[in-house]
Parts: structure tokens; sequence; C-alpha cells
């Protein structure tokens, strides 16, 4: 009998901490920093930035006779290569598509207090520019069904815009919604289903695009043996610079650290 009541009484507060709403902040503004803060009951939470801890006051060291240590060769540490994403529009507006439908899943309409979107595309190209502002408007305009069956807006300002005498491109975004925890467990999972699903087809995408080009590029060298020492003079002075670069922004890494 003891036993039932105790496991009651866990599914009783499970059920509650289910039920706690949570309210979320994220910005990203012209500056460039992302701002991310949560509210749970009634607490704010600020994620990001982080907020920079006072520096504690240093003790003074007492001054030790040191040791010669013998120098040990130090080896060369090679840069780790960092695997990038290569989603294609198509796949990067899939993978949008598949998360907004994970909100609502179970029927429901989520509640956003306010959503902000502001973009302008800009570059002296005319014709990539218009190019790209094309291809994001066309994606807009098939998020735009999902998002008004998912969420219930209160205040919204979505805009875009062109500008061909402007380098640097314009982009603000801001949502603030409320969603309680047991939604954020249950859209969570659809979501990282349907975006792993996406993510593992881009990369066997990728592997197939990558033979073929090498495939194609084995050919070529093969018809026009008298360029193979070119290229390959220019692929291996590519390969130094991108050590280089690597070695370069590691070594500022640690300089920052200290």
């Amino acid at each position: 009998m003891v036993g039932w009541i105790i496991l009651a009484v866990l599914i009783t507060l499970i059920a509650l901490i289910l039920l706690i709403p949570v309210g979320a902040d994220m910005r990203y503004e012209e500056d460039g920093v992302i701002r991310i803060s949560a509210k749970v009951a009634g607490i704010r939470l600020q994620l990001l930035p982080k907020k920079k801890k006072a520096p504690k006051p240093e003790k003074p060291e007492e001054e030790k006779e040191e040791k010669p240590h013998p120098e040990k060769p130090e080896k060369e540490k090679k840069p780790k290569k960092k695997r990038a994403l290569s989603l294609n529009t198509e796949e990067i507006l899939e993978l949008l598509k598949t998360v907004l439908r994970g909100f609502g899943r179970f029927g429901r309409k989520f509640r956003v207090e306010r959503f902000r979107l502001h973009w302008i595309a800009t570059g002296r190209d005319p014709y990539l520019t218009a190019r790209l502002f094309s291809v994001v408007n066309a994606g807009l305009s098939e998020l735009a069904p999902i998002c008004s069956a998912r969420f219930q807006c209160r205040d919204s300002s979505v805009w875009t815009d062109m500008d061909f005498a402007r380098d640097d491109m314009f982009f603000e975004f801001g949502l603030t919604m409320t969603i309680r925890i047991g939604q954020v467990l249950t859209s969570g999972i659809g979501i990282a289903i349907g975006a792993l699903k996406i993510l593992l087809r881009s990369r066997r995408r990728a592997k197939r695009e990558a033979k073929e080009e090498k495939a194609a590029l084995e050919k070529w060298l093969a018809e026009h043996p008298e360029d193979a020492d070119l290229w390959k003079a220019q692929q291996e002075e590519q390969a130094r610079r991108e050590q280089e670069a690597a070695s370069a922004a590691e070594a500022s890494d640690q300089t920052g650290e200290t």
C-alpha cells in the first residue's frame, strides 16, 4: 500500500512539473550578439551572453626555488578538421518546416507574445542580390501557413528589402513565447527525429556529390596530363595556407585564454 502511495505522489509531481510554464526570449540584433533568456516561476535567467564573473583577488605566492627541468621537444599538433554542414536550399527549407511542424503536434497552438524578423538583402551584384531576395521570400511564403497553423502570435513584424549600395547584410530576429515543460519534451523529441533524418540524408548526398566530383576531376586530369602538375601544386599551396591559418587561429586562442 505504501508503495502505491509513493508511486502516485511521484506521478503527481511529474505531472505538475510538466505543466510549469516557461518563458523564453531570444533576440539577434544588428550588433551581432545573440541574447537568450528564460523565465521560470517568475525568476529570469540570462543564458546568453553569459555574465562575466568578477575576478577573484590574487593571493601573494611564496617564492620557491625552481628546479631545472629538462626541456621536452614539443610535438606538432595537427589542426583538427571541423565537419561543416552542407545543407542546400531545399534541405534548409525542409528542416525549418520540420521544426515548425514539431510545435503544436497535439493540436494545441503555441502562444507567442512577440515575433520580429527584419532582413535586407545587400550586395554589389544586382543579379545575386535579387536572386537571394527571391529565394528567401519564397521560403517565407511557404513557412507562413505552417506558422499560422502552429502558433498564436499577439504581435508580429516581418519585412524584407533589398539594398544594392550596402555591403553588410542587415538581419534582426526576436521571439518571445511561453511554453510548458511538457510541450518542450514532446515537441523536442519529434523535432529531433525529423531533423536527424534530414541531416543524415544531407550527409549521404554530400558524400555522393564528393565522389562524383572526384571521379570527374580524375577523368579531367587523365585527359589533360600537362595540367596535372600545375593543379597539384595549387592544391599543395592551398593546403599549406589553410594549415598556417589554422595554426595562427589556435595560437591566438591560446594567447586569449592566458
